[in-house]
C-alpha cells in the first residue's frame, strides 16, 4: 500500500546518506531499468525481473543489504511480486535492523502464500533467525510440527529455543522436543548431548548415562568425553570419572590450558620411579586446597615430588607440614630453572592414586598455627560471648558457574538473630551496620585461615572459602544452588563427603534460597542453645 511503500523510501532514503550508501553499480543499474513502461512486453519484463531477483539474491548472499532492497524497491515498483518475494524483502529489511517495516512485509507473505506448511515454517524461521523473536518463533515451530512430525531438526530447534528462553524451568519441555528428535534421528549428536545434559539436570543419572554413552559412540569428541567424566564424578565414580576428565586439556577450552610444557606430560601410567615428578596446581585457589591433600599419596610414584602452588596458598600449606618429603614451590618462582623428568596437572593426582569417593581422606589437613590465630584475633575479632559466624556469599566472578553467588542483601534474615556476631570472609567490603568485613585484612590465604578459626561457624557459599574452611576441619554450612559445579558429589547427609566439617543446604529449586535461609536460621537457633 502506499503508505507502507513511502516508509520504505523513507527509510532507504535515510540510509542511503549514511555512510551505508548504495553502490554506484546498483544505482547506475537502477537508473537504467526505472523508466521501464509497464507497456514494455511481457517476456522481455519477465527476463529483467528473472535476472533482477537473481542479482538480489547475490547482494543478500554477499551481505550488501542496501543494495538488494533498493533493487528489491524496483521489483515492488515494476513486477507483481510473489509470497516468497514478500519474504525476501522482509528479510532484508530484518537484516538491515529495521523492526517494524520487516514484519509489514512478513504479514504480505502470510497473506499470499499458499503453501500452508511451507508457510509456517518460513514464519517460525523468520521469527528465529531474523527477529531474534523466540517465543513466536517457538509458537510456529510447534503449529508445524502439527502439521508435518517428519523433520527431527524442528525438534531440535524447538528443544533448543525453550531452553534459550524459559532456562531450566523448561527442561521437560525441552526433553520432549529431543525425544521426538531421538525417534527420527537417534545417531544425532545435538539431540544425544542435549538429551544427556537434559536428564542431568532433572536428576535422572539413569538416562542421562545412557545417553552420554551413546553420545561417547558417535564421532566423540573430546569434549565429550570431558563432560562425559564430569558427570561421573557427580554420580560418585571417581575412578572412571577422572580418567574420563583427564581429557579436559584436549578441549580446547582456554580455561581448560595444561599449565607446563605439554612435552613432559606425563600419561599417568608409565613407572615413573626412578624420575623427578612436577605435580602443578590448575584452576582456581578453591581447586588447590580440594586436591592438595591428595600429593603427599604420590610419595612412592616418583623418585622425587614438587608440588607448584600458587603463591597466595604457598605459606599456608608450607606451614601446615602436610607436604613431608614433598618439594613445595609458589609458582613466583622462575620454574624454567627447575629440573624434572615428567608432569601433570593437580586434578588428575586422584587418577593416578585410584581414589574413589568412599576413600576420600576428608578429616582437616590443612592447619595454621595457633600463636597467628591468637593474634588476628587480638587485631580484628571483636572481644565478645557471642557466637562468631563468618560469612562468604561469593567467590571468583570470573568462575560464577551455575549461579553459585548469592545476593547479599538476602542474609539480613540471619542478621536479625541475638547473640551472633557476623563476619564476612569475601574481599569485597560490605555496608552494613550488621557485618564486620574481613577482607581487607587478607593479604595472603594464612590470613583467611586465620580469620575462619577465630569462627564457631562458616557459611559459605561454593567458592574457595568454603573449601578452606573444610581444609582446616572448621564447622561450616554450604549453600548451594540446584546444579553445583561437577565436583560436589554429595550434597546429602551429615556431611559432604570431601570435608567431614562441612554440611550442605541445597535448593529445591534453581535460584531459590527462602527454604535454605529458613533452615539457617533454625541451624543457628539451635546452635546457640
Amino acid at each position: 500500500n502506499s503508505s507502507m511503500m513511502r516508509r520504505l523510501d523513507d527509510y532507504i532514503l535515510d540510509v542511503a546518506q549514511s555512510e551505508c550508501s548504495i553502490t554506484p553499480e546498483v544505482f547506475n543499474i537502477y537508473k537504467k531499468f526505472v523508466s521501464m513502461k509497464q507497456e514494455a512486453p511481457e517476456g522481455m519484463k519477465n527476463e529483467l525481473f528473472s535476472v533482477m531477483k537473481n542479482y538480489i539474491k547475490e547482494k543478500s548472499s554477499n551481505g550488501e543489504f542496501l543494495d538488494a532492497l533498493f533493487m528489491s524497491r524496483f521489483l515492488v515498483v515494476k513486477s507483481k511480486l510473489s509470497a516468497g518475494s514478500y519474504y525476501e524483502m522482509g528479510e532484508i529489511l530484518a537484516n538491515l535492523g529495521q523492526l517494524d517495516l520487516p514484519l509489514e512485509f512478513i504479514k504480505l507473505y502470510e497473506k499470499f502464500e499458499t503453501n500452508k506448511p511451507l508457510r509456517i515454517l518460513s514464519l517460525a524461521n523468520f521469527y528465529n533467525l531474523h527477529m531474534k523473536d523466540y517465543k513466536s518463533a517457538i509458537k510456529y515451530y510447534e503449529q508445524y510440527l502439527k502439521v508435518d512430525e517428519t523433520k527431527a531438526v524442528v525438534y531440535t530447534i524447538v528443544a533448543s529455543l525453550y531452553a534459550k528462553v524459559y532456562g531450566e524451568i523448561s527442561l521437560k519441555d525441552q526433553i520432549h522436543y529431543f525425544e521426538r528428535a531421538y525417534r527420527l534421528k537417534p545417531k544425532d549428536r545435538l539431540v544425544l548431548h542435549g538429551l544427556a545434559f537434559g536428564y542431568e539436570k532433572l536428576g535422572d543419572k539413569v538416562k542421562a548415562n545412557r545417553y552420554y554413552q551413546e553420545l561417547l559412540k558417535c564421532d566423540a569428541t573430546p569434549t565429550d568425553y570431558y563432560n562425559y567424566g564430569a558427570f561421573l564424578i557427580n554420580c560418585g565414580e571417581f575412578e572412571l570419572g577422572h580418567r574420563y576428565f583427564a581429557r579436559r586439556f584436549e578441549t580446547g577450552d582456554k580455561n581448560l590450558i595444561y599449565p607446563l610444557d605439554i612435552q613432559k606430560k606425563w600419561d599417568c601410567k608409565t613407572d615413573i620411579s626412578d624420575k623427578i615428578l612436577l605435580v602443578h596446581f590448575e584452576q582456581g585457589f578453591g581447586d588447590t586446597f580440594m586436591y592438595c591433600r591428595f600429593v603427599p599419596m604420590m610419595r612412592g610414584i616418583a623418585k622425587k615430588i614438587i608440588f607448584v602452588v600458587q603463591d597466595e596458598v604457598f605459606e599456608l600449606i608450607k606451614d601446615s607440614k602436610i607436604m613431608t618429603g614433598i618439594k613445595l614451590l609458589s609458582n613466583k618462582e622462575d620454574l624454567s630453572a627447575v629440573k624434572y623428568d615428567f608432569s601433570m596437572a593437580l586434578l588428575d593426582v586422584p587418577l593416578v592414586l585410584g581414589i574413589r569417593s568412599e576413600n576420600i581422606p576428608s578429616q582437616k589437613y590443612l592447619k595454621v598455627s595457633s600463636t597467628k590465630v591468637k593474634q588476628y584475633a587480638k587485631e580484628y575479632i571483636k572481644p565478645t560471648k557471642n557466637i562468631k559466624v563468618g560469612i562468604a556469599y561469593q567467590g571468583d566472578k570470573a568462575a560464577n558457574y551455575n549461579g553459585r553467588d548469592i545476593d547479599f542483601t538476602r542474609f539480613n534474615r540471619i542478621f536479625a538473630l541475638k547473640g551472633f556476631d557476623f563476619y564476612s570472609l569475601s574481599k569485597e567490603v560490605e555496608d552494613s551496620e550488621h557485618v564486620i568485613s574481613l577482607g581487607d585484612t587478607f593479604e595472603d590465604f594464612t590470613d583467611t585461615a586465620c580469620a575462619i578459626k577465630n569462627m564457631d561457624i562458616v557459611i559459605s557459599t561454593d567458592n574457595v572459602i568454603l573449601n578452606l574452611a573444610g581444609a582446616l576441619g572448621v564447622k561450616s554450612y554450604g549453600l548451594f544452588n540446584k546444579h553445583p559445579n561437577f565436583r560436589w558429589y554429595k550434597l546429602s547427609g551429615d556431611n559432604v563427603g570431601w570435608y567431614e566439617s562441612v554440611k550442605a543446604i541445597q535448593v529445591e529449586e534453581n535460584n531459590c534460597w527462602s527454604s535454605v535461609f529458613s533452615e539457617l536460621i533454625n541451624i543457628l537457633s539451635e546452635y546457640k542453645k
